[in-house]
């Protein structure tokens, strides 16, 4: 079950999204041998042009018969489910059903499945959590060899440099600034998954509950922004409705997006007004080698950047 990263055949899915930017670069020094899955034409294209030397696949991962083609000949998996997708448990159960019948008990090519899944998926008030528990339970009664990525509330979603270009910044909070979260850096994230991949045994059954900083308040993580920045920036609570169309709009372009998907979004902006999410750093470290990227580092490496 030792890597060879001349020959074993990496695939990764979702792999124009935010994760896997920072990812792919990581294994691809590494394994010489890359799939990529995308959605659209437009992420093919792009992914084409950046990483010339990977294998770039449009696939629907809903589609049993497309997935079956995507799995085919592959060594390691990293799967990325797609975002609050309302049938992302069904989507992800047809994946594990694609790379079981490629495992084939041992015998067939697949060595490693890792699953980016999410910190404390027993949430089931958070129904993206929810999706993803249901996903876990699968995974490990599939007989593959897996391990579990649990990372928490990411960093990078914070609009770092939007606000360091405002003369008077202004941060629209969409929950209760005052709750408090853990976070990640999907740097960090990159890194763990990427020693996961490239190690292989010594990751296999493994759940790995990420934390890079915190608990921080969103109070607390706008101070640690204004002193980088030198700026005093100011809180707007925005309304439950506002929060709902500018996180849609955040992830998916657009303030409607698929009914299903607004539910998640719903019942995520109930949950983060009154509680956030919580864990605890030290299985990233051990992982990264080094302790975690604090928030203070992720915001002066942006703001450098």
């Amino acid at each position: 079950m030792s890597v060879d990263f001349q020959n074993d055949l990496l695939l990764i899915t979702c792999a124009s999204g935010k994760q896997c930017s920072h990812l792919i670069p990581l294994v691809s020094q590494k394994f010489k041998r890359l799939r990529l899955q995308v959605n659209s034409q437009a992420s093919l294209n792009r992914l084409r042009e950046q990483h010339p030397n990977a294998e770039v696949v449009q696939a629907d991962l809903g589609d049993p018969h497309a997935v079956s083609k995507l799995v085919s000949g592959a060594t390691a998996f990293y799967l990325v489910g797609p975002s609050l997708h309302p049938r992302e448990t069904d989507v992800c159960k047809n994946v594990v059903d694609s790379a079981v019948r490629e495992f084939d008990n041992g015998r067939g090519s697949l060595k490693h499945f890792v699953y980016s899944s999410v910190l404390n998926s027993q949430l089931s008030k958070l129904l993206n959590h929810d999706c993803k528990r249901y996903v876990e339970e699968y995974l490990m009664e599939s007989g593959l060899p897996y391990t579990i990525m649990q990372p928490t509330h990411f960093m990078d979603t914070f609009p770092v440099a939007t606000l360091a270009q405002q003369e008077s910044p202004v941060w629209p909070a969409p929950w209760d600034p005052k709750v408090q979260f853990c976070f990640i850096a999907l740097k960090d994230l990159a890194v763990a998954s990427a020693t996961v991949l490239e190690q292989r045994e010594k990751h296999i059954y493994a759940q790995y509950p990420l934390v890079s900083a915190g608990p921080h308040s969103y109070e607390e993580v706008i101070a640690i922004a204004g002193k980088e920045m030198g700026k005093a920036i100011r809180i707007e609570k925005m309304s439950y409705e506002g929060a709902i169309a500018s996180r849609m709009k955040m992830l998916f372009g657009t303030e409607d997006g698929n009914p299903g998907m607004k539910d998640i979004m719903e019942r995520l902006i109930l949950y983060y007004e009154r509680r956030g999410l919580m864990g605890n750093p030290n299985q990233l470290e051990w992982l990264l080698g080094r302790k975690p990227t604090s928030y203070a580092e992720w915001i002066r490496g942006n703001l450098q950047n």
